[in-house]
Protein backbone atom coordinates (compact mmCIF):
# COMPACT_ATOMS: atom_id res chain seq x y z
CA UNK A 1 0.00 0.00 0.00
CA UNK A 2 1.34 3.43 -0.87
CA UNK A 3 1.92 6.17 1.69
CA UNK A 4 -0.88 8.19 0.10
CA UNK A 5 -3.37 5.33 0.47
CA UNK A 6 -2.24 4.83 4.06
CA UNK A 7 -2.85 8.52 4.78
CA UNK A 8 -6.35 8.34 3.30
CA UNK A 9 -7.18 5.17 5.26
CA UNK A 10 -5.93 6.84 8.45
CA UNK A 11 -8.17 9.87 7.90
CA UNK A 12 -11.81 8.73 8.00
CA UNK A 13 -13.21 12.11 6.89
CA UNK A 14 -10.94 12.14 3.87
CA UNK A 15 -11.83 8.56 2.91
CA UNK A 16 -15.52 9.43 3.31
CA UNK A 17 -15.23 12.55 1.14
CA UNK A 18 -13.46 10.57 -1.59
CA UNK A 19 -16.15 7.89 -1.51
CA UNK A 20 -19.24 10.10 -1.24
CA UNK A 21 -18.26 13.06 -3.38
CA UNK A 22 -15.63 11.77 -5.79
CA UNK A 23 -16.66 8.13 -6.30
CA UNK A 24 -13.34 6.68 -5.12
CA UNK A 25 -14.38 4.23 -2.41
CA UNK A 26 -11.56 2.42 -0.62
CA UNK A 27 -14.01 -0.14 0.76
CA UNK A 28 -14.99 -1.40 -2.70
CA UNK A 29 -12.14 -3.78 -3.37
CA UNK A 30 -13.95 -6.53 -5.24
CA UNK A 31 -13.46 -6.01 -8.97
CA UNK A 32 -16.07 -7.34 -11.37
CA UNK A 33 -13.50 -9.86 -12.58
CA UNK A 34 -9.80 -10.58 -12.26
CA UNK A 35 -7.73 -8.64 -14.76
CA UNK A 36 -4.07 -8.37 -15.66
CA UNK A 37 -1.96 -6.53 -18.20
CA UNK A 38 -0.78 -7.99 -21.51
CA UNK A 39 2.62 -8.83 -20.04
CA UNK A 40 0.92 -10.80 -17.25
CA UNK A 41 1.38 -8.16 -14.56
CA UNK A 42 -1.30 -8.56 -11.91
CA UNK A 43 -3.27 -5.54 -10.78
CA UNK A 44 -4.19 -4.81 -7.16
CA UNK A 45 -7.63 -3.27 -6.45
CA UNK A 46 -7.35 -0.10 -4.35
CA UNK A 47 -10.83 1.41 -4.72
CA UNK A 48 -14.08 1.10 -6.60
CA UNK A 49 -16.75 3.41 -7.93
CA UNK A 50 -20.56 3.36 -7.78
CA UNK A 51 -20.86 1.94 -11.30
CA UNK A 52 -18.96 -1.20 -10.31
CA UNK A 53 -15.64 -0.11 -11.79
CA UNK A 54 -12.31 -0.66 -10.08
CA UNK A 55 -9.19 1.42 -9.63
CA UNK A 56 -6.20 -0.91 -9.79
CA UNK A 57 -2.57 -0.36 -8.91
CA UNK A 58 0.29 -1.81 -10.94
CA UNK A 59 3.45 -2.95 -9.13
CA UNK A 60 5.19 0.15 -10.57
CA UNK A 61 2.53 2.44 -9.04
CA UNK A 62 0.47 3.35 -12.14
CA UNK A 63 -3.32 3.40 -11.75
CA UNK A 64 -5.52 1.50 -14.17
CA UNK A 65 -9.31 1.70 -14.31
CA UNK A 66 -11.43 -1.34 -15.18
CA UNK A 67 -15.07 -0.47 -15.77
CA UNK A 68 -17.98 -2.79 -15.19
CA UNK A 69 -19.03 -2.40 -18.83
CA UNK A 70 -15.73 -3.72 -20.19
CA UNK A 71 -13.92 -0.41 -20.72
CA UNK A 72 -10.59 0.31 -19.12
CA UNK A 73 -7.07 1.58 -19.29
CA UNK A 74 -4.37 3.63 -17.69
CA UNK A 75 -5.54 6.83 -16.03
CA UNK A 76 -2.30 8.03 -14.41
CA UNK A 77 1.29 6.94 -13.89
CA UNK A 78 0.95 7.44 -10.13
CA UNK A 79 -1.72 7.55 -7.45
CA UNK A 80 -1.37 11.30 -6.83
CA UNK A 81 -2.19 12.01 -10.48
CA UNK A 82 -5.11 9.57 -10.45
CA UNK A 83 -6.55 11.18 -7.33
CA UNK A 84 -6.07 14.66 -8.81
CA UNK A 85 -8.20 13.57 -11.76
CA UNK A 86 -10.85 11.85 -9.64
CA UNK A 87 -11.17 14.86 -7.34
CA UNK A 88 -10.78 17.58 -9.95
CA UNK A 89 -13.01 16.31 -12.76
CA UNK A 90 -16.76 15.73 -12.87
CA UNK A 91 -15.82 12.14 -13.73
CA UNK A 92 -13.19 10.25 -15.66
CA UNK A 93 -15.97 9.09 -17.96
CA UNK A 94 -16.93 12.69 -18.77
CA UNK A 95 -13.31 13.66 -19.37
CA UNK A 96 -12.78 10.75 -21.77
CA UNK A 97 -16.16 10.88 -23.51
CA UNK A 98 -14.99 13.63 -25.83
CA UNK A 99 -11.76 14.20 -27.73
CA UNK A 100 -9.01 16.20 -26.10
CA UNK A 101 -9.51 19.52 -27.86
CA UNK A 102 -10.45 23.12 -27.14
CA UNK A 103 -14.09 22.16 -26.47
CA UNK A 104 -13.32 19.69 -23.66
CA UNK A 105 -12.90 22.25 -20.82
CA UNK A 106 -16.26 23.84 -21.65
CA UNK A 107 -17.92 20.40 -21.66
CA UNK A 108 -16.39 19.58 -18.27
CA UNK A 109 -17.54 22.95 -16.89
CA UNK A 110 -21.11 22.07 -17.97
CA UNK A 111 -20.82 18.72 -16.23
CA UNK A 112 -19.54 20.43 -13.07
CA UNK A 113 -22.46 22.89 -13.17
CA UNK A 114 -24.88 19.96 -13.15
CA UNK A 115 -23.11 18.47 -10.14
CA UNK A 116 -23.25 21.81 -8.28
CA UNK A 117 -27.05 21.79 -8.57
CA UNK A 118 -27.10 18.89 -6.09
CA UNK A 119 -23.76 19.55 -4.40
CA UNK A 120 -23.23 23.33 -4.13
CA UNK A 121 -20.16 22.90 -1.90
CA UNK A 122 -18.29 21.03 -4.66
CA UNK A 123 -15.54 23.64 -5.04
CA UNK A 124 -14.91 23.92 -1.29
CA UNK A 125 -14.79 20.14 -0.88
CA UNK A 126 -12.45 19.79 -3.85
CA UNK A 127 -10.15 22.44 -2.39
CA UNK A 128 -10.16 20.74 1.01
CA UNK A 129 -9.35 17.28 -0.37
CA UNK A 130 -6.82 18.68 -2.85
CA UNK A 131 -5.09 20.52 0.00
CA UNK A 132 -5.05 17.53 2.37
CA UNK A 133 -3.49 15.32 -0.30
CA UNK A 134 -1.36 18.00 -1.99
CA UNK A 135 -2.96 17.28 -5.37
CA UNK A 136 -2.28 19.28 -8.52
CA UNK A 137 -5.20 20.82 -10.46
CA UNK A 138 -6.87 18.31 -12.77
CA UNK A 139 -7.07 20.61 -15.80
CA UNK A 140 -3.31 20.41 -16.20
CA UNK A 141 -3.58 16.61 -16.33
CA UNK A 142 -6.22 16.28 -19.06
CA UNK A 143 -3.75 15.81 -21.91
CA UNK A 144 -1.87 13.20 -19.87
CA UNK A 145 -5.15 11.40 -19.08
CA UNK A 146 -6.02 11.13 -22.77
CA UNK A 147 -2.50 9.97 -23.65
CA UNK A 148 -2.54 7.43 -20.81
CA UNK A 149 -5.95 6.05 -21.79
CA UNK A 150 -4.65 5.52 -25.34
CA UNK A 151 -1.73 3.39 -24.13
CA UNK A 152 -2.77 -0.18 -24.94
CA UNK A 153 0.09 -1.52 -22.79
CA UNK A 154 -2.09 -0.81 -19.77
CA UNK A 155 -5.39 -2.12 -21.15
CA UNK A 156 -6.85 -4.59 -18.63
CA UNK A 157 -7.33 -8.13 -19.88
CA UNK A 158 -9.75 -10.64 -18.38
CA UNK A 159 -10.47 -14.24 -19.25
CA UNK A 160 -12.80 -12.80 -21.93
CA UNK A 161 -10.06 -10.76 -23.59
CA UNK A 162 -8.89 -7.15 -23.54
CA UNK A 163 -11.13 -4.38 -22.30
CA UNK A 164 -12.34 -1.68 -24.69
CA UNK A 165 -10.73 1.76 -24.71
CA UNK A 166 -12.23 4.43 -22.46
CA UNK A 167 -11.60 7.07 -25.12
CA UNK A 168 -14.39 8.46 -27.26
CA UNK A 169 -14.36 7.18 -30.81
Amino acid sequence: MTDLLARIRATPRLAEQLALHFDFDLTRLDPVEDVHLADGVQLTPIAGDASGGSFLLTPAGAVVYAGSEGEGGLIAHDLRGALALVVGLPSLHDALSRPFDADLPAWLAECDAEIREDFPELDETRAEVRGQLDLPPADGLLAALHAAAADDTYRPISEHGPYESMLAD
